[in-house]
């Protein structure tokens, strides 16, 4: 429920095909922001978390996911973004996505509506509170609900996930005790039984987890607020 998902946004104009039917490569440059806005957005329709690969974070999620703080909440929120990485060289005047972020002095990321009217530069060292408060707030500018908040409801739903897997793990110590102390002895006949009601106990605890995932999923399932595309298209 809280994997982060990238798109890594690829752009490479072409000139009409020639009459080997073959299309020559231009020689590369950037596009308006708008454009940029519109390749990297492509037919996703949710806003934008665009963060900027550099040398220092390049290949990580660091400059979104800082090391050593809870980062829970900004996994949560980003499952309602479409989030976009850009290679370290954007920052050159002839990168495709340069207009996006368009200096050495960029910011690292950003978050916006997909039309682009909203947009939040953001740091890797932005604090948590102030990084989750400006997602929130092009969340609510885009979907019929805010998903920030059904987090309390993941933070209960993850405890009892908790609970049930540390549930599943006693019982599966019991199991392998059990088949131990089975190969160990003559009398297998009660022991069957135990495995058996084992097996079930196991099985029961692994539905409800399936269970209560389903569940989740279905309440996060907000509806997008009609919204202009992107770049303005």
């Amino acid at each position: 429920m809280l994997k982060l998902e990238w798109d890594f946004a690829v752009y490479q104009e072409t000139q009409e095909p020639r009459s080997d039917e073959t299309a020559p490569r231009v020689a590369r440059s950037a596009l308006p922001l708008e454009k940029a806005l519109g390749v990297i957005a492509g037919e996703d329709p949710r806003p934008l978390l665009v963060l900027r690969e550099c040398a220092r974070c390049n290949k990580t999620d660091n400059a979104l996911l800082s090391p050593g703080y809870d980062n829970e909440k900004v996994l949560f929120l980003a499952r309602w973004f479409h989030c976009v990485k850009l290679p370290v060289d954007v920052i050159e005047s002839d990168q495709p996505f340069h207009a996006l972020f368009p200096s050495n002095e960029a910011e690292h990321l950003f978050v916006a509506t997909l039309d682009g009217a909203l947009r939040l530069p953001l740091e890797s060292d932005t604090s948590r509170s102030e990084l989750c408060s400006a997602m929130s707030k092009v969340l609510s500018q885009t979907y019929q609900k805010d998903p920030a908040s059904l987090f309390r409801e993941l933070h209960t739903m993850a405890d009892q996930l908790d609970v049930l897997d540390a549930r599943i793990r006693a019982l599966e110590d019991k199991k392998t005790a059990l088949k131990e102390a089975r190969g160990a002895s003559s009398k297998g006949g009660d022991a069957k039984k135990k495995l058996e009601k084992l097996d079930a106990e196991i099985e029961s605890a692994r539905k409800e987890i399936a269970d209560r995932i389903e569940v989740f999923q279905k309440s996060a399932k907000i509806d997008l607020k009609s919204a202009p595309k992107a770049g303005g298209r």
